[in-house]
Parts: C-alpha cells; sequence; structure tokens
C-alpha cells in the first residue's frame, strides 16, 4: 500500500476510533446515573446524606480521568510499549497475584479487587491490556510460518496460561473467560495453525465444566439458564435475565424515556448498573438506543480492525487486534448474558458499566491503539490544521474587511 493511502486509513481510523469511543463514554455516564438514581435516592433517604449520585459522580470523574490516561497514552511512541511489554505484563501479573494477600477484596463471591483505605481498583482489567501488549510483542518476533507448538509454547502460551490462571485464582470465572478469548484470538490472528484449536477449544470445555461444578452458585446460574432456555420468564421466581427480557419487552422500540425505567428499582433487576446495563438502555432508550450501541461497538471494532490489517508493524497489527477482541468480545458477550442467549456469568459492558478500573483500563486500551496509528510516517503530521488553508481562510477574511 502507497504510504499516502496508508496514511489515509490510518486517519479514518482514528477518527472512527475516537468518535465511537467518545459516544459510548458519554452514554455509559449518562446511564450509570440513571441506573443508580432509584438506588441512591433510596439509600439517601435512609442515611440522611446529601450526596445521592455519589456513584455515579465518582463514574464521571474516572472517565474524566480515564480520558486523560488514554490521551497520554496515545502519545507514548510505540515502540516504547513493544520494549517495555514484559515489565508491563509482569506488573500486571504481580498486582493481580496481591489479590490474594491482606490487599484482597471480595465482591460478590470472587476476590479480584485491591482495596486501599476507601480506594479499590481491579487489577484483572489492566491485566487484559498487559496480556495484549506482552503477546503481540511476543508473537511479533514469531514469523506466521515458524508459528509451531515448540515456538509457542514459550513465551506466549505459557504467558497466557498464567494469566488465566491468575485471574482464576480469585474466583472470577468471567473475566478469566475474556482473558482466555483475547489469548486465543490473537494466537489466531498471529497465524497460528488450525489444528492446535481443536485442543485448546477441549481444554476449554473441560476446564469451564470443572469450574462450573465447583462452586454452587456457578452451577445454580447455568442450571437456570438450561431449565429457562425454551419457557417464559417465571413471574414467581424471576432471575437477572427475567428481569432483562421484561425491561427490553417494556421499552419496546423508543423506550419508556431516559430515568423512567422500572426494572432498575431496588427489589427488581440486579447489578442494574454494571453487568446488566444494557438492560436498562433497552428499557429507557428502547431498541433504537440498543442499535446505537451495538453500531458504536461496531465502529470502534472496525477502526482497530482497520489498524490491525493496514499497519506496516507486525506488534501494532496484533495490539490493535488483541484490543479489538476485547472490547468487542466482551461487549458481545455482555449483551449475550443479557438478552438471555447465554448463561450469566459476569461480565462488564466497556465504557458503559459501572467500574472505575474497567473504564480506565478501557481508555488506557484505545490509547495504545492510537499510539501504533501515530506510529506510522505522515500520520501526525495530518492530523495537524494544513497551513495553506488556514492562510486561505485568513486571506477571505483579510479580503471582506478591506471590503
Amino acid at each position: 500500500m502507497a504510504e499516502e493511502q496508508q496514511t489515509g486509513v490510518m486517519r479514518q481510523a482514528i477518527i472512527t476510533i475516537v468518535v465511537a469511543t467518545g459516544v459510548l463514554l458519554v452514554l455509559g455516564v449518562v446511564m450509570v446515573f440513571s441506573a443508580t438514581a432509584p438506588s441512591a435516592i433510596h439509600y439517601a433517604r435512609l442515611n440522611g446524606t446529601s450526596n445521592t449520585f455519589a456513584t455515579a459522580v465518582s463514574q464521571l470523574v474516572y472517565a474524566v480521568g480515564g480520558l486523560v490516561i488514554g490521551v497520554l497514552a496515545a502519545f507514548v511512541p510505540m515502540r516504547l510499549y513493544e520494549r517495555l511489554a514484559l515489565p508491563i505484563f509482569a506488573m500486571g501479573i504481580l498486582l493481580q497475584l496481591l489479590v490474594r494477600t491482606p490487599l484482597g477484596h471480595t465482591v460478590a463471591g470472587n476476590t479480584n479487587w485491591l482495596r486501599f483505605g476507601s480506594f479499590s481498583v481491579q487489577p484483572s482489567e489492566f491485566l487484559k491490556l498487559a496480556t495484549i501488549v506482552w503477546l503481540a510483542a511476543a508473537l511479533a518476533r514469531l514469523l506466521p510460518e515458524r508459528i509451531e507448538l515448540r515456538n509457542l509454547a514459550w513465551p506466549a502460551t505459557a504467558s497466557a496460561a498464567g494469566a488465566i490462571s491468575a485471574v482464576l485464582l480469585g474466583g472470577d470465572m468471567g473475566t478469566a473467560m475474556v482473558v482466555a478469548l483475547i489469548c486465543v484470538g490473537m494466537f489466531w490472528l498471529a497465524g497460528a495453525p488450525g489444528k492446535y484449536f481443536w485442543g485448546v477449544a477441549g481444554a476449554a470445555v473441560l476446564l469451564a465444566s470443572v469450574l462450573v461444578a465447583a462452586k454452587p452458585d456457578r452451577l445454580a446460574r447455568v442450571s437456570d439458564y438450561l431449565s429457562n432456555l425454551f419457557s417464559l420468564p417465571d413471574g414467581l421466581n424471576p432471575s437477572q435475565a427475567d428481569f432483562a427480557l421484561w425491561a427490553f419487552g417494556s421499552g419496546g422500540v423508543g423506550g419508556s424515556g431516559l430515568g423512567t425505567g422500572a426494572e432498575k428499582w431496588p427489589g427488581n433487576l440486579a447489578e442494574a448498573q454494571n453487568d446488566f446495563i444494557f438492560a436498562v438502555v433497552g428499557e429507557e432508550l428502547g431498541m433504537g438506543g440498543c442499535l446505537v450501541v451495538v453500531a458504536m461497538f461496531m465502529l470502534l471494532g472496525w477502526g482497530l480492525l482497520r489498524i490491525c490489517v493496514h499497519h506496516p508493524a507486525r506488534f501494532a497489527r496484533l495490539a490493535c487486534g488483541g484490543v479489538a477482541i476485547w472490547l468487542c468480545g466482551q461487549a458481545l458477550a455482555n449483551m449475550l448474558v443479557v438478552t438471555g442467549v447465554l448463561p450469566v456469568f459476569g461480565v462488564p459492558l466497556p465504557f458503559i458499566s459501572q467500574g472505575g478500573s474497567a473504564v480506565v483500563a478501557c481508555l488506557l486500551a484505545v490509547g495504545v491503539g492510537l499510539s501504533c496509528t501515530l506510529a506510522v510516517p505522515g500520520v501526525r503530521s495530518s492530523l495537524r490544521p494544513q497551513r495553506n488553508i488556514a492562510h486561505r481562510a485568513r486571506a477571505v477574511l483579510k479580503r471582506g474587511s478591506h471590503d
């Protein structure tokens, strides 16, 4: 591809990614405000506090902070990420392992948070990006025709297994499945032979079965899913998925209106601001709002995959492909869970679900992707305002003032 054409493709990808990310981020903050309003008002009345929307305000603060971090990450040279890939991955693993120390904090049965006083962080969100950067660097050194089992065993496969195992130590099967999806997707992008994926699929099914059977709550979720797969929602003992389906049904095409949803109120849809926020979108903004969310993730994935296809550096192609697999794959998984197609396994909707660590990590990942585009010669200069256009505008203004 000619340099000028390549520059144009990168510029289009940047615009697409920035627009899609911006729309998702704004929509996420708005929907967190809406989803947390009932419980926040209820809590404020019980405790007499005036800081009703503290959760939503903190989400806004994290979103702004994540934007700043993402912009800074975009201007870090791509080669620096590649050079520091192993230390970045090692730091991600170390932070994740700290959840098994006294610093670890358990939420909903998963010890996947670190608590420092009143501040908590979910290291697994950053481990996803660290895994992408390290696998991109490790796999970039292997040419597609040299990707065989003996070359993949170390360090790529061992690193992938280490990342998945570190997350599973905290009991978070949903996040571990996302990390596994990222790793498998990146091996596929790198050109690993298809024969290996059959063995990986078999091992994954076996491991997932053991993990589900090992915890009663997981087994109950899968059992409920299978029993309700071909039946109507249970009105006497509704599950989260049942409340979500009622929310979509109530919203219809146009939605009930922002802030007016009923299923998000306490006693109905649990985790309305987290894993099931897509149901709140469906109830309040209707099918139109849901389609906007889907379209924005498709645009985001399209922009990242354009970089994956046309970037001259193999590291950048793999890194952007990994980010696309993470963000779009996790979004798809969340939507399939909320709509009842898959059993509940606890993954948030990127950029939209409440969670400071998640939104900062997602924006940081977008920043890394944009850093890859800025490494292409001519892209930075193409984004600057062209001087000849500025001179023409200035001349027109001067001419108008003389007239």
